[in-house]
């Protein structure tokens, strides 16, 4: 396992589709918000659903270097969408599954691989 993804759940679990998905060198855990935050293990990606600014800003400083991708409900307006980038998230995507989500997760893993360019 290459990667690891943490899926910080709330009512459900996104498992086995989210892990087939990412495929075999992404691992996937699932905690709730509390075990998160204070859980020893350091993913790469991170998934928080329907995630309050404030849950983005504690996720943004406990793992500081994961792409952060927090989805919201399909009725969040463009306000709640800017704040919560404000607060750390790296991509913000109106919930419409699992698969968006594991297609969003692959892209983050994709730029984070890729070597940085400089101006």
């Amino acid at each position: 396992m290459s990667r690891l993804a943490l899926h910080v759940t709330r009512a459900f679990s996104a498992q086995p589709t989210l892990g087939a998905q990412l495929g075999p060198d992404t691992g996937v855990i699932e905690l709730p918000l509390p075990e998160a935050l204070a859980t020893e293990s350091e993913p790469d990606l991170v998934w928080a659903s329907n995630a309050a600014p404030s849950t983005v800003a504690a996720l943004r400083a406990r793992f500081p270097a994961a792409g952060l991708l927090v989805t919201v409900p399909s009725s969040a307006g463009a306000q709640q969408i800017v704040e919560l980038i404000g607060q750390g998230a790296d991509l913000v995507l109106r919930d419409e599954g699992v698969l968006l989500v594991a297609a969003a997760l692959t892209s983050l893993n994709r730029r984070a691989s890729a070597p940085r360019r400089t101006a």
